[in-house]
């Protein structure tokens, strides 16, 4: 087994954080090749509160900042990054126990720098989080395909895993109106870096309940 490290960026997530951690925590990975970084981006609810829960758990590490987006969180944890492999998990997603050893197989190919998950809707209650959880069906038998013609596009935030070679080699994650994951993806594209589509890693992310 590898050694991974995990992302947490954080910015007003206070209902959902403290689920996203502990579904890592509960991965069936051993648990001295698996560690956690947390970043708070400036919260300015109770975030940083629920991230202070974990202050002494010797596989989470909480780092604290001010606001500057989602891709200065990243990249203020990947300088501390010292694992073969790092991903970033959204503070508003979560992981099936499983997720994690479906995905690492993948990086025996050499050739493989990425490998991205099935990404579901979780828990939908109202009718655009229903419309979204056929949006992202749809999208899981898409990337699959596009996987298999070396053509995927998009490195999503909810539990890519990249060896840390990418970063170091390419640099960090840049702004991208939102899409920094679109972003690094064709960069590696551009660069000939192979990413893959685990289709039976399965991740749920909160889907947005109104327009």
């Amino acid at each position: 087994f590898p050694t991974v490290t995990i992302i947490v960026p954080c910015f007003n997530e206070e209902p959902t954080v403290i689920k996203t951690i502990r579904s890592l925590l509960n991965l069936d990975y051993p648990k001295d090749k698996l560690s956690i970084i947390a970043v708070d981006d400036g919260s300015t609810d109770g975030t940083r509160r629920e991230l202070a829960k974990f202050n002494h758990h010797p596989r989470v590490s909480i780092l604290s900042k001010e606001n500057g987006g989602k891709h200065t969180a990243l990249n203020l944890a990947l300088e501390k990054v010292r694992s073969d492999l790092v991903g970033c998990l959204d503070a508003d997603s979560f992981v099936n126990p499983d997720t994690l050893k479906k995905i690492v197989p993948f990086f025996d190919d050499i050739s493989i720098m990425a490998v991205t998950p099935s990404i579901k809707v979780h828990n939908p209650t109202s009718v655009l989080q229903y419309l979204q959880k056929v949006e992202y069906s749809w999208g899981i038998f898409l990337r699959r395909m596009l996987s298999s013609l070396g053509a995927l596009y998009v490195a999503p935030g909810p539990f890519s895993i990249f060896r840390t070679q990418v970063f170091r080699e390419l640099g960090g994650y840049v702004k991208g109106h939102h899409t920094e994951d679109l972003e690094i993806a064709l960069r590696m594209q551009k660069n000939r870096c192979k990413i893959v589509n685990s289709y039976e890693a399965h991740v749920y992310t909160t889907a947005p309940a109104d327009l």
